[in-house]
């Protein structure tokens, strides 16, 4: 041994030492989390824990580990040690709460925590599952639900505005959520869908003032750090992109919603690794109702990472179920081009026929916030689709200054067959080349001789 010793300092070889940090714990856990190495997992969580004690961040991955191995009490124990002195604000522990002890069948301690966690947040972030869990209490109890306050929670005008965000009418989506904010400040939801019909009108600073306002109030929200970091990305901020994606790629949500929509963001910010991890996990997740939606998310994040069979098999499960899916159909119709890295595909994904997809259900349009087509896939769409995909793609189109696409559009504008719908839409998109002043004025000067009527495109 001393002989090997003097040896290394004969040839002057130096020990280096690797910095272990928090961060470097997450990763490995993760990458266990994946492997299903549930144990590993555990222990590198607990080891970012040991790294950064006052991080509630990572006590929170513990106790949600420790609950998927079914560790429900442990899980308990680290959610009451964030509150009681890592972050007491972070009241959605309580909530966790709650799932731990409904796990364990004590339901009267899951009705207190869930009692408790609605008069700390009652405009929280996990409303409408507390609404939901409270029901679900109410009948193992045998109690009537409308006994209890707490369920009444507010929703008629909430999912109306909804309504209207999900079919594209932003414009309406917005004064409707606007009037409910007046109402109730502390929504947060409601600020949240606010921002994305805002983004989808162009109003970005708008936007980001909404998740600014929800951020303040609750810090750790996840919907507004993930839209918030999409924002940043999309404003070219990228030292606050960097350390907002910190933040986001040491969370793990307890709940599958949150989970997706983490998982859509760090895909779209070019986390395609860790995305498609948590993509494959909510696949396993489900049962008997699919997402195709999310099959979609695993194979775009696949091909990014060079899995473009993985990828081709995902697409044709998705068309087995649900045939006129445009959007897997493209792409396997686009093959080639993905393998020779020409056409790379967007985390876009609606099911074109909601009227026969009653048994899968699409995933909100809050997952994939800001997840525009690219413009192949608009100028596919604008050449091939009926009226209704032509204005969907238009609507989620975000204006990319892209040549062809102004094109594409001032032909079909001059299409005398077009509906007013259909000619207004076009009319808006375009309306955002004279707003960049991209383009010379003459561009925007319809050629009468192709059109039966002059048709002016500002009005």
């Amino acid at each position: 041994m001393n002989d090997y010793k003097r040896k290394v300092e004969e040839d002057g070889r130096k020990v280096i030492s690797l910095h272990w940090d928090a961060n470097f714990f997450f990763e490995r856990a993760v990458r266990s989390l994946d492997r299903h190495h549930y144990d590993k997992a555990l222990k590198y969580f607990q080891k970012a824990v040991e790294y950064e004690p006052n991080n509630p961040v990572n006590h929170c991955n513990l106790a949600g580990i420790l609950s998927e191995m079914g560790n429900y009490e442990g899980s308990n124990q680290v959610l009451a040690d964030i509150l009681d002195g890592v972050d007491p604000a972070m009241v959605e522990c309580h909530f966790y709460m709650a799932n731990n002890y409904a796990n364990m069948s004590q339901f009267e301690q899951a009705e207190t925590s869930l009692l408790t966690y609605l008069d700390l947040d009652k405009e929280g972030q996990f409303l409408d599952e507390a609404g939901e869990m409270m029901e679900l209490l109410n009948k193992e109890l045998k109690r009537s639900s409308s006994t209890d306050s707490h369920t009444q929670l507010p929703v008629s005008d909430y999912d109306a505005a909804q309504r209207l965000l999900q079919q594209g009418h932003f414009a309406e989506a917005s004064e409707s959520l606007k009037q409910i904010i007046a109402v109730q400040p502390d929504l947060h939801e409601a600020r949240n869908q606010l921002a994305i019909a805002l983004y989808y009108q162009g109003k970005i600073t708008e936007a980001a003032i909404q998740i600014e306002e929800v951020l303040l109030q609750d810090p750790y929200h996840l919907h507004g750090l993930c839209n918030q970091v999409i924002l940043m990305q999309h404003l070219g901020q990228t030292e606050q992109v960097k350390q907002r994606m910190n933040i986001l790629k040491r969370m793990i949500p307890f709940q599958q919603e949150h989970l997706l929509k983490l998982a859509t963001t760090l895909g779209m910010l070019g986390e395609h690794q860790l995305a498609y991890t948590y993509f494959r996990k909510l696949i396993k997740q489900q049962e008997s109702v699919h997402q195709w939606a999310i099959y979609h998310y695993t194979a775009t994040a696949a091909c990014h990472l060079q899995k473009v069979d993985e990828a081709q098999k995902l697409w044709q499960m998705i068309l087995r179920f649900e045939p006129e899916a445009e959007v897997p159909a493209f792409y396997m119709e686009h093959l080639e081009q993905i393998k020779l890295g020409e056409l790379m595909p967007s985390y876009q994904y609606q099911l074109l026929s909601p009227s026969t997809s009653t048994a899968y259900p699409s995933v909100s349009i809050e997952h994939y916030m800001y997840a525009e087509p690219t413009y192949i896939q608009l100028l596919h769409m604008l050449a091939h689709g009926n009226e209704q995909q032509q204005l969907r793609a238009l609507q989620s189109y975000v204006f990319d200054d892209n040549d062809e696409v102004y094109q594409a559009l001032r032909q079909l504008l001059i299409q005398p067959q077009i509906s007013e719908t259909l000619r207004t839409e076009v009319k808006r998109v375009l309306r955002q080349w004279t707003t960049a002043q991209t383009l010379p004025t003459d561009y925007f000067r319809v050629d009468t001789e192709l059109a039966k009527s002059s048709l002016p495109i500002v009005d």
